[in-house]
């Protein structure tokens, strides 16, 4: 594989092992019926590894640390697992997932499934939501529980993060993982979520890009008023963005984190058409 970066044989800083068998039954559980391959990011010392093995599907497991990638392929080889199951040593970040497939003779479209590290959660969906081409079909994923919550959150408590996943993908929080599940316990809970990625974005918008020029100029002050929020985060003159909210009739005082997505959108495509129109009687 391109890419690849050697490490020393020590575990990397910050790694929780998850050993709780009630929830590696219920990950296992969580996994759709569809028979993809699978994707699964972190494979520690194998232990989920082992236990997606068992579905038969093509698996690749993607491990940053040499020396629980080596642990991981002793646990797969003493439990007898066969050629379908690869556990390559690689920053799942600079990962192509159709050459990491082919290396099981497995191709696109696949499911994703992994424990994150809480320090890279976002790059990660990034990653695998906004990419174009050969994105999963679904990520059965562990993060921090604060995180989940934020993913997973309804109007009234939408974050800049909220947004982003559920613009991509509808996102359920199937469960919560305590502290003592983990070897090393860590400082904080977890908990699994399905994200099912969308053929299509949530809503219509002119693109992806003002869009959410829109949404990140709305959060960067989240606990204003929407009007400064915005006047502040995308420059508009005095009462500039009260006329954008009211044409689109969205309350003024609200905070970004009321609004809904297709609220958001309708921000965009006005601000988009107010745009054009300016730059065309100039």
């Amino acid at each position: 594989m391109s890419g690849r970066r050697r490490r020393a044989r020590t575990p990397r800083l910050g790694q929780h092992l998850l050993r709780d068998e009630r929830a590696l039954d219920r990950i296992i559980e969580a996994v759709p019926g569809e028979p993809l391959p699978v994707l699964e990011v972190g494979a520690g010392d194998g232990v989920l590894t082992q236990r997606l093995a068992e579905l038969e599907r093509p698996l690749v497991s993607v491990e940053l640390d040499e020396g629980m990638a080596f642990r991981a392929r002793r646990r797969l080889a003493a439990n007898g697992v066969n050629r379908s199951v690869v556990v390559i040593e690689q920053d799942v970040l600079d990962l192509d997932p159709e050459e990491a497939l082919a290396s099981v003779a497995a191709r696109p479209p696949y499911g994703l499934v992994g424990n994150l590290p809480y320090a890279i959660t976002a790059p990660i969906f990034r990653k695998f939501l906004e990419e174009e081409r050969q994105r999963p079909r679904w990520m059965l994923v562990m993060i921090q529980h604060e995180v989940a919550q934020r993913v997973t959150a309804q109007p009234g408590k939408l974050s800049l993060m909220g947004v982003s996943v559920q613009f991509f993908a509808e996102a359920e929080l199937l469960f919560a993982v305590e502290r003592d599940a983990f070897d090393p316990p860590p400082q904080v809970r977890s908990a699994v979520v399905m994200l099912r990625l969308r053929d299509q974005p949530a809503v219509d918008v002119p693109s992806v890009e003002r869009f959410f020029e829109v949404v990140r100029g709305g959060f960067r002050s989240p606990r204003k008023q929407l009007h400064n929020a915005l006047a502040q985060g995308v420059w508009l003159p005095p009462g500039g963005a009260i006329e954008w909210l009211e044409a689109c009739e969205i309350e003024p005082s609200r905070r970004p984190g009321t609004l809904t997505l297709e609220e958001w959108a309708r921000l965009t495509w006005w601000r988009e058409r107010h745009v054009a129109e300016s730059a065309g009687s100039s």
